[in-house]
């Protein structure tokens, strides 16, 4: 809680915050998760499964679920933190010779490929918030964090590398607010954010499955045949690492409530619409090499008898071959979903608080389509049956002694993706959130705050999504189950002046 006495002696250590914002936006675009909602935007309020977080009010973090509850706090303060998330990868094949025949050895059913060590098997993504009253009725927010992140590494040999290997997704989130509070139980809030996107995808392109997938089995038998040595038909290349490395920006603003009919008791709403990402550039690059350059300028050639074959094969040579140039300017527009959140927080006991609530996001407005610049041909288009996440979330705050309040919440999820279409970059499932924290206060000013969540996720089927296009970027005959081992850990601290 916090004192209702405003301190009048002292300025807020502008120096301070200028530092501590400075390191926040140096490593927030570290801020990674194991899925694409983020959950270690507030250590406090991680260690109740976010449960509460727009009413509570337990720290200046609560910028970022409800502008409105900023009218809590009567002193200046100033929040920061840092959550470590371990992230463990395991994929499973259900089928035999899972997975291209070349590059690798094939996946057997029941094999698994378990990627849980490496130096990027762990991310950390810190936050940090400052809330500073104006006057009895205006407090003011600034806030730095992650929004959405995404980062799942596989083992580099696992049978879907063809469709995706890595992915580091992230969405960095910068916060201007006000809480302006109407009437003794009713506050208003208003809260603009610029918002940073980021996006690198790490795969494996094999040159065999994509020619077969661009003219059928009989282009590949074609070019390793007789009259394909004859056409001056180069060997057809192994497979290549591949990566696409996406930027954006975007404006959006949230609105957001709180009503205090009791004391003892908060409601809080707030609503943020879809963010629009409509200028993302980047680049597409791919290991070159003497053998995939050959395969080019054969793809350009002009002679007769290669027109003749590519004719016959369907297959536009030049236009295949600018396909495969290493390095490629991208565009894409994105829109990531709404957010509606409802939080009801009561101070039950003088030990005890209970608090729970309901967010929901919604998908269905995401795409994910990657366009040249040069000659607006499509790079990849992953068709999603994208649905809107529902979350409910319980917790509580139990005061062991005066300086230790301890913290706990459970929470539960459901998948935004269907098995038809699930891909090996976005494993998203059903998932349970189990957390405990706590809050140590060092003084009446200084509060250590601790927390601990784990992220239990169903086995998500990928291999199934036959409508990504074009055909030679689909990823090969795999068929298998992700299962992702995430543990969040984080500490923070909160200064009051």
């Amino acid at each position: 809680m916090h004192s209702s006495a405003r301190r009048t002696d002292s300025l807020f250590p502008l120096t301070r915050v200028a530092t501590a914002t400075l390191l926040s936006l140096a490593y927030c675009n570290l801020a990674h998760a194991g899925g694409t909602a983020f959950d270690a935007t507030s250590i406090s309020a991680m260690g109740n499964a976010s449960a509460g977080q727009a009413a509570e009010a337990g720290d200046a973090s609560v910028l970022f679920a409800n502008p409105a509850a900023l009218t809590r706090f009567k002193r200046a303060e100033l929040t920061q933190g840092a959550a470590v998330i371990a992230i463990g990868t395991d994929y499973t094949s259900t089928q035999n010779n899972d997975g291209a025949d070349s590059g690798a050895p094939q996946g057997q059913n029941g094999q698994v490929f378990s990627r849980k060590d490496g130096y990027d098997a762990a991310a950390l993504a810190p936050n940090l918030f400052i809330a500073i009253p104006i006057n009895e009725k205006l407090v003011m927010g600034f806030g730095a964090s992650a929004s959405h992140g995404l980062v799942i590494h596989y083992d580099e040999n696992f049978p879907g590398r063809n469709q995706g290997r890595d992915i580091d997704f992230k969405v960095t989130r910068l916060n201007l607010g006000f809480g302006y509070k109407l009437s003794p139980t009713l506050s208003w809030g208003l809260n603009g954010s610029y918002e940073r996107y980021f996006q690198s995808i790490k795969l494996k392109l094999n040159y065999r499955e994509a020619v077969e997938a661009l003219g059928g089995p009989a282009a590949v038998a074609l070019l390793e045949s007789p009259v394909g040595a004859l056409a001056g038909a180069p060997p057809i290349p192994g497979e290549s690492n591949a990566g696409l490395r996406m930027f954006g920006w975007a404006f959006n603003a949230q609105l957001g409530g709180l009503w205090e009919p009791t004391e003892n008791t908060r409601v809080g709403i707030s609503y943020r619409p879809k963010t629009e990402f409509t200028g993302n550039r980047g680049k597409f690059k791919l290991d070159d090499s003497p053998e995939q350059a050959a395969f080019r300028a054969f793809l350009n050639s002009d002679s007769f008898i290669n027109n003749l074959a590519f004719s016959a094969l369907g297959v536009n040579g030049p236009e295949a071959a600018g396909d495969l140039a290493p390095e490629q300017i991208i565009k894409q527009e994105i829109s990531l979903p709404d957010e509606l959140r409802l939080s009801v927080f009561h101070h039950a006991t003088p030990k005890l608080d209970l608090m729970a609530t309901y967010t929901r996001q919604d998908f269905s407005v995401t795409t994910l389509n990657f366009v040249r610049e040069s000659n607006g041909r499509t790079l990849e288009n992953i068709p999603q049956n994208f649905v809107a996440a529902e979350s409910y979330r319980v917790g509580l705050n139990y005061k062991l002694y005066k300086r230790l309040t301890l913290r706990a919440g459970y929470a539960i999820e459901n998948s935004v993706i269907d098995d038809a279409t699930r891909i090996t970059i976005l494993p998203d499932s059903d998932r349970q959130y189990f957390a405990f924290g706590g809050q140590f206060d060092l003084s009446r000013d200084t509060s250590i705050h601790f927390a601990y969540q784990k992220l239990d996720t169903d086995p998500a089927p990928v291999g199934n999504n036959t409508g990504i296009t074009p055909a030679e970027v689909r990823g090969g005959d795999f068929q298998g189950n992700v299962q992702l081992d995430t543990h969040f850990f984080g500490i923070g601290f909160t200064e009051r002046f």
